[in-house]
């Protein structure tokens, strides 16, 4: 929060006379005496006998012991003191000749009592004599109310306080704000931040475009710029650095989820399956839908006079170019349709089959964390597609009741999840 400066005491010293050879001086809330002269009656003094005669013949009694001053003394305050108990309350130091400030009764140096009760200035910790001012509920002095980061006198600005020191606005924006990652400035009270908890300029994200595979906004800065694939995807360097272009590294990888997938209970018959690099316009060809589908089963079916007498696997189809992390969960779950052919579950609403194979890649994510796995788990708890999306959702809350084996059980048995309307049936792709 931006405050403004608080008044600034401006109190001009003026001479107050007192009783005596005495002025009191104001200066803001302090005030001090300053001893003129003092009178001291002694006979080792010259002069001493026609002062000693006008002194009246009666007793003082001291302002420091109470007991009777007989001859020489020292008149300050309206009292009388002895000499030598005319001394600074703090460092019991004689005060006869010297500036000193009078409180409650007794007298001090200047300098012990602005060390002792005078108000001391926030940026160097000294006691405070004059003028000063107040801020952030201190006070200052004047040439010691400056911004912290460039040390610049702050009176007659806005400032900003942090820790409770003050900023200039623009000095405290390029200290504590972040920096956008794209055209690093410090970023202002309206900015945004990605999934990566990167911040950047809110204006940045209507001129940029968003990497397919992490997101990110892809720039300079950020992503080391990116490429645009024919079929209208950008992809930015960062996640093009674990692409997978060729069909050999796409095979490897895919053998390597089929593994993990059987280690974790679902079993195979067959692990390698034909296996092919598509555009975004052939996975569409294909029949796929939904909001970004990285990857399709085809099955290839046969029949004789109208019956289906032979049903397989043709290949799985997987969008070229996809970070390794987003290819791995999207083959585990294209192999999640591979099971359940496997397992000849019955034809399942589209919203039911999809929640399962979501479900396969759910578990290959949590069973290789990181930041990728929490990208795309993230991706799929906000998915506001209805078969994809809201599946997934589905399928997860039921595994809060019962283990994978009794969920996948109940849903061959019902064509339905648990807790769950009996859906209307729909053709998978």
């Amino acid at each position: 929060m931006t405050n403004s400066l608080l008044a600034l005491a401006t109190n001009v010293a003026h001479n107050v006379p007192l009783t005596g050879s005495a002025v009191l001086v104001h200066f803001g809330r302090a005030c001090f005496v300053v001893v003129l002269g003092y009178a001291l009656l002694s006979a080792a003094k010259a002069g001493a006998t026609e002062q000693e005669d006008k002194v009246p013949k009666q007793a003082f009694q001291c302002g420091s012991c109470g007991k009777g001053v007989q001859r020489g003394y020292v008149q300050a305050m309206g009292k009388v003191w002895h000499p030598e108990h005319f001394v600074c309350e703090i460092c019991n130091q004689n005060l006869q000749g010297a500036a000193f400030i009078p409180h409650e009764g007794r007298p001090y140096h200047q300098h012990c009592y602005l060390d002792q009760y005078a108000p001391r200035c926030a940026g160097c910790d000294q006691p405070i004599e004059g003028r000063y001012l107040t801020a952030i509920d201190q006070k200052w002095h004047l040439h010691h109310f400056v911004c912290a980061t460039c040390e610049r006198p702050i009176v007659g600005s806005k400032f900003v306080e942090k820790a409770g020191h003050p900023y200039h606005e623009a000095c405290s924006a390029k200290t504590f704000n972040p920096r956008c990652k794209i055209c690093l400035a410090p970023v202002t009270d309206h900015y945004l931040t990605n999934f990566w908890l990167e911040a950047f300029c809110q204006h940045h994200n209507e001129e940029l475009q968003q990497c397919y595979g992490c997101g990110r906004l892809v720039s300079e800065h950020l992503t080391n710029n990116g490429v645009r694939f024919e079929d209208g995807r950008t992809m930015c360097n960062l996640c093009r650095r674990t692409g997978i272009d060729s069909l050999r590294a796409a095979e490897t990888l895919a053998q390597k989820v089929a593994t993990i997938i059987a280690d974790l209970g679902f079993t195979l018959s067959r692990t390698s399956f034909p296996l092919r690099l598509v555009d975004q316009l052939e996975l569409t060809q294909a029949g796929t839908h939904g909001e970004q589908i990285n990857g399709t089963t085809q099955m290839a079916i046969e029949t004789l006079n109208g019956e289906v007498v032979k049903r397989e696997i043709a290949a799985i189809l997987m969008l070229h170019g996809l970070p390794a992390e987003s290819f791995a969960a999207t083959y585990a779950h294209e192999l999640g349709h591979v099971w359940l052919f496997q397992q000849h579950f019955p034809e399942l609403p589209l919203q039911v089959e999809e929640g399962i194979c979501e479900l396969f890649a759910h578990l290959w994510l949590i069973n290789n964390p990181g930041p990728w796995s929490d990208y795309l788990i993230h991706l799929k708890e906000r998915s506001t597609d209805p078969v994809y999306g809201e599946g997934y959702r589905i399928a997860l809350r039921s595994l809060r009741h019962m283990n994978p084996a009794e969920l996948f059980e109940f849903v061959k048995k019902h064509q339905r999840f648990p807790n769950a309307p009996n859906p209307a049936h729909s053709s998978a792709p």
